[in-house]
């Protein structure tokens, strides 16, 4: 009786321990190592917030999770790795707003026909900044100017082409105002240029611009988004100041290549929606003053990019952008 008893035991606690392990197998596609192609060089936001991702997606799919960097070419050498890997779920990548930019000018990819979209993960608002000597001390100041100065002010982007390129843009020929453009190879000299008063603005990602209005170099005109921001809530929006133009918001996510079967999407959106969920990555994204916004499913997704799509393609027809 107290051998019975023990086997007992002992093959209870074995099929305890093997439940896990069982639901895991069952519902999951992982058998190998997951690889996340970031597009852009290690250190900037993207890339922070993707490894960040990669961290607690290893725990929680029991596999390594690598981060690669594949910079250059505007995103495009980013998206050729990643259409070199078989569509099974094992290779993704990191997209974000910039790269619809660049999608829009060089015409070199199309987002929505290139990729399989899992998930949106967060949004990052933007804040408009001038020098800490600025003469402007409200966006409405600046805009009035401006229409009084056509040209004087100049504003700094990541480069032709880019993102606040053409959201400037689309705001000068709205505002009936004309900005002069100066590119620059990345954010970092951008802001490096315009706390020296070697610009008069630029609209910058929160997370790179937030050290920098906290540190007293910069000064904050306003938000570009249709709501104030909890990190700088004295601020006002843009439209508060009589900005009409859609707002100019940072989002980031994560793609996968075209033909990925749908179960292995929807897998991956609900394993990327969970590690958003988790208190620490609440925390960190605070941090950088980001918001976690996941999609419910693909298609809102979708419907987010084309959006964006949508102003950013009609702005760099009407002003003839393009980059070769």
């Amino acid at each position: 009786m107290a051998m019975i008893r023990r086997r007992t035991l002992i093959a209870t606690a074995l099929a305890v321990q093997a439940i896990p392990r069982m639901a895991w197998s069952q519902s999951s596609f992982i058998s190998r190592p997951l690889k996340i192609i970031v597009p852009l060089q290690a250190g900037g936001s993207a890339d922070i917030s993707t490894r960040l991702i990669a961290n607690s997606l290893q725990h929680r799919l029991r596999q390594p999770v690598i981060v690669d960097n594949k910079p250059g070419g505007s995103f495009v050498i980013g998206m050729q790795a990643l259409a070199m890997t078989p569509p099974d779920g094992h290779t993704l990548i990191s997209i974000n707003t910039g790269m619809m930019a660049a999608q829009v000018t060089m015409k070199r990819y199309d987002m929505l026909k290139s990729l399989a979209l899992v998930t949106q993960y967060s949004k990052t608002p933007t804040l408009f900044v001038v020098p800490a000597q600025s003469r402007f001390r409200t966006f409405s100041e600046l805009i009035a100017f401006a229409k009084k100065n056509p040209g004087k002010l100049n504003f700094g982007s990541v480069g032709t082409g880019g993102l606040e390129h053409l959201w400037v843009t689309m705001l000068g020929r709205s505002m009936g105002v004309e900005f002069t453009h100066i590119p620059f190879k990345g954010m970092p000299d951008a802001i490096t240029a315009l706390a020296q008063g070697a610009l008069d603005f630029v609209p910058c990602v929160m997370s790179s611009a937030l050290p920098f209005v906290q540190k007293g170099t910069l000064r904050a005109l306003c938000v570009l988004s249709d709501e104030r921001t909890p990190f700088l809530p004295d601020l006002p929006t843009m439209r508060e100041q009589g900005g009409s133009v859609p707002p100019m918001e940072f989002w980031s996510g994560v793609a996968a290549p075209q033909g990925t079967p749908l179960a292995v999407l929807e897998q991956l959106r609900q394993e990327i929606v969970n590690v958003m969920a988790e208190p620490d990555m609440k925390l960190r994204m605070d941090e950088r003053g980001a918001t976690i916004v996941t999609s419910a499913n693909a298609g809102a997704f979708s419907t987010l990019i084309k959006a964006e799509q949508s102003w950013m393609s009609k702005v760099a027809q009407e002003a003839g952008i393009r980059v070769e």
